[in-house]
């Protein structure tokens, strides 16, 4: 386990995400700490970017935006996103994220292993 307690944004390098398109910047996984998070990132998608359906058979998680406009569908049931807006996404539910406005999609997440 690391001990890591203190981090800056601009320190971290962003790599692409999981789902090959947008990035995110890791604050911590799993190996960072004794609890059930599996990681904490920030994330950023630019316009027209995309995180295809997916879903979480061991892992809840949780976004808040920052900046910017997208959608998120969550198993039938499409969300505008705007700044300022939270999801949580409980386990084995398909979802995927798209970003729609101008600007970039910026939000933090973090996983939940159950």
């Amino acid at each position: 386990m690391s001990q890591k307690v203190y981090q800056l944004l601009s320190n971290i390098t962003p790599v692409v995400t999981t789902h090959g398109e947008g990035e995110k910047s890791i604050f911590i996984t799993k190996q960072d700490v004794q609890t059930k998070v599996t990681q904490f990132a920030y994330g950023k998608l630019l316009p027209g970017e995309k995180c295809a359906g997916h879903f979480h058979p061991t892992m809840e998680e949780f976004f808040y935006f920052i900046n910017g406009e997208g959608e998120y569908t969550i198993d039938d049931a499409v969300y505008k996103i705007k700044a300022d807006t939270f999801f949580r996404i409980p386990v084995n539910t398909l979802h995927a994220l798209k970003a729609t406005g101008t600007q970039p999609l910026t939000f933090v997440y973090f996983g939940v292993a159950i």
